[in-house]
């Protein structure tokens, strides 16, 4: 069934209608006046004269299904948006239906617009304007910081990247408090699992505070992992001591049935049933598609890079 309904929708896929090229800019969508699309292209036009590199800004009223990311890039590859061999091709494209952009960079450009620059361009200029519903000027303020780069042709050293990066990634103090929330807990109840020999605070403990540890470990996030691992070793052996009481036993674990005293169900801080005893007394239950250049552009090539956006 599966397999039938793929093969009915791969035609549909990989013969997904695109709007031809009309020159460097493409308003499908319907967002820009005759005076705003003469500008634009005119700009457009200027850069390339002057570089070489081909800027498309393209609009459409549907992703027809797509990611902004997929579409985007299938489109540049079917106009061939930048020179051949050079590859130095930028696709701008808006979908306001959907509520998405994206810059799709080609691989010649990439030095000189990279991933963490386009993003910065995506934040500043595209959506602050795309969320008060003011297309032409959210448009007219990232094509002019994406001619004036290219036009530049600077490539970004080390630490310009990393400054861009880092302009990027949370606040340290606050990302710190936010996993430590999921950290602290989490290890607390592994370690008390582990005490008490049960299984679903042990997982359970595990997973919600090893997927926060791990995100705290990733340099991006910059939760100060310096910090944050010790936090989880002293919640694990916090759980661990807590597990000898019996007010942190009887909740997780299912207390006698005849009658007992709880006193004789633990010895040690361990259930009976967890050292091997057996009897009546025991708890139950614990255990790359090609480019097709067309006649507007010179036929390059982007490998993905660029950055997305939503408002």
């Amino acid at each position: 069934m599966l397999l039938g309904v793929v093969l009915l929708a791969l035609p549909v896929y990989l013969h997904a209608a695109f709007p031809k090229p009309a020159g460097y800019v493409n308003d499908g969508a319907g967002v820009l006046d005759v005076k705003a699309r003469a500008e634009l292209g005119a700009l457009l036009r200027d850069v390339e004269q002057q570089t070489s590199a081909e800027i498309a800004l393209v609009t459409v009223p549907s992703l027809d299904g797509m990611t902004v990311e997929e579409y985007a890039n299938r489109l540049f590859k079917q106009w061939g948006i930048g020179k051949k061999g050079r590859d130095n091709g930028v696709l701008v494209l808006v979908a306001p239906t959907e509520r998405k952009v994206r810059i799709e960079v080609g691989y010649g450009l990439e030095p000189v617009l990279p991933d963490g620059l386009a993003g910065e361009i995506m934040r500043t200029a595209f959506l602050p304007r795309f969320k008060e519903g003011d297309y032409p000027r959210g448009i007219r303020d990232g094509l002019r910081r994406i001619t004036a780069i290219v036009r530049a042709n600077h490539t970004l050293t080390a630490d310009e990247r990393q400054k861009i990066d880092e302009g990027e990634r949370p606040p340290a103090l606050p990302m710190f408090a936010f996993l430590a929330l999921f950290i602290a807990p989490g290890f607390f109840l592994f370690g008390l699992g582990v005490r008490i020999k049960t299984f679903a605070p042990t997982i359970f403990g595990l997973l919600f505070g090893g997927i926060a540890l791990a995100m705290a470990l990733v340099p991006f996030f910059d939760a100060w992992p310096i910090l944050q691992v010790p936090l989880a070793i002293a919640m694990v052996r916090w759980g661990y001591k807590k597990g000898a009481s019996l007010d942190w036993i009887v909740p997780f674990r299912r207390p006698p049935t005849n009658g007992g005293p709880l006193h004789g169900w633990v010895a040690g801080g361990y259930p009976t049933s967890a050292r091997g005893s057996s009897g009546s007394g025991s708890s139950g239950g614990d255990s790359s598609s090609s480019s097709s250049s067309s006649g507007d552009f010179g036929g390059g090539s982007s490998g993905g890079g660029g950055a997305s956006g939503s408002w």
